[in-house]
């Protein structure tokens, strides 16, 4: 029992939470951005989803959105307005409670709304905006802290919310693996071949995938292997950096050959909870280099003592 609650209730560093928020809030924003053109397509009256069809197959749900009250097309631009204010206010950590929950009621009404035009990325930012509500928000990074000093906000903060962060990581990666292992394409190594000239893909004219199968079949399960190891590299301190190298070198590997980039971006806030402190020293001390002989520097002897802490 002891170690249960230590491991939900023990300290853990704030600038942990702090990374997730900003993140989080960045890859919101620009989802947002993403959605502005087609909002009153999506999200108004006037739009291809109708409202009162939405609602007969609601019904007896638990379904809820903003957008079955603020239907014209006036209403839902202010409400974008509203969601981005509250997006921004959210990652500078300017009333960060508020902005939280208004963050969390955007992701959830445009959800609720437009199901047919979803994406995984808007299940990934509404989990993790819930998650970060009920969170510890801190006041280390924001602007709350600049209007209001207060030597405690640099304090440890319990890991609860950090853990829930990292299990919603494994179970998406888990799930995507089992939903992924029994699919013929994905078992024969086609995945790629068939993407490459999609609508998604960025370049659907190069059929150089489709004349060479045995690329597109290695490509397929390395990825495949990459999404089943990446928790479990992350979870650990002396493979955590292999594991983000990983998981950020696949998903820049999709943003740069389909478009789904707004998916690579709303993926890096869950890998900032897996963050501990000595990681983000690590991290902070690389951005404080200001020559490249000062990054070698950095890097060699920030390398040096994470070796000596795993050890």
């Amino acid at each position: 029992m002891k170690r249960l609650i230590a491991f939900f209730w023990g300290p853990s560093d704030p600038r942990a939470y702090a990374l997730v928020r900003i993140t989080l809030a960045t890859a919101a924003l620009v989802n947002l951005v993403d959605l502005w053109p087609h909002r009153y397509e999506y999200l108004a009256s006037t739009g291809m989803v109708p409202l009162d069809g939405l609602r007969q197959a609601t019904i007896g749900k638990y379904y809820g959105s903003l957008f079955y009250a603020v239907s014209s097309e006036e209403g839902v631009t202010a409400v974008f307005i509203a969601a981005a204010i509250a997006l921004v206010a959210l990652g500078v950590g300017c009333f960060t409670r508020a902005a939280a929950a208004l963050v969390f009621a955007w992701h959830l009404s445009y959800c609720h709304r437009a199901f047919p035009v979803l994406h995984g990325w808007d299940a990934i930012l509404r989990s993790y905006s819930l998650l970060v509500l009920i969170s510890p928000s801190g006041r280390v990074w924001s602007l709350d802290h600049h209007r209001n000093p207060n030597p405690a906000d640099a304090a440890d903060v319990p890991a609860y919310g950090l853990r829930l962060m990292q299990w919603q990581l494994f179970t998406l990666y888990f799930l995507t693996v089992w939903l992924k292992v029994p699919d013929s394409f994905w078992r024969s190594g086609q995945v790629l071949a068939y993407f490459s000239i999609s609508q998604y893909s960025r370049m659907p004219d190069n059929l150089f995938l489709v004349r060479h199968e045995w690329v597109s079949a290695i490509g397929t399960y390395l990825s495949m292997a990459a999404e089943a190891s990446i928790p479990w590299l992350l979870w650990s301190k002396r493979t955590r950096f292999l594991g983000m190298a990983t998981g950020f070198g696949l998903h820049l590997m999709i943003g740069t050959t389909a478009r789904l980039g707004v998916f690579s971006l709303c993926m890096i806030p869950p890998y900032m909870a897996f963050l501990e402190r000595d990681d983000i020293d690590w991290l902070i001390a690389l951005c404080r280099a200001r020559s490249a002989g000062d990054l070698r520097a950095r890097l060699s002897s920030v390398f040096s003592e994470t070796r000596r802490a795993s050890n």
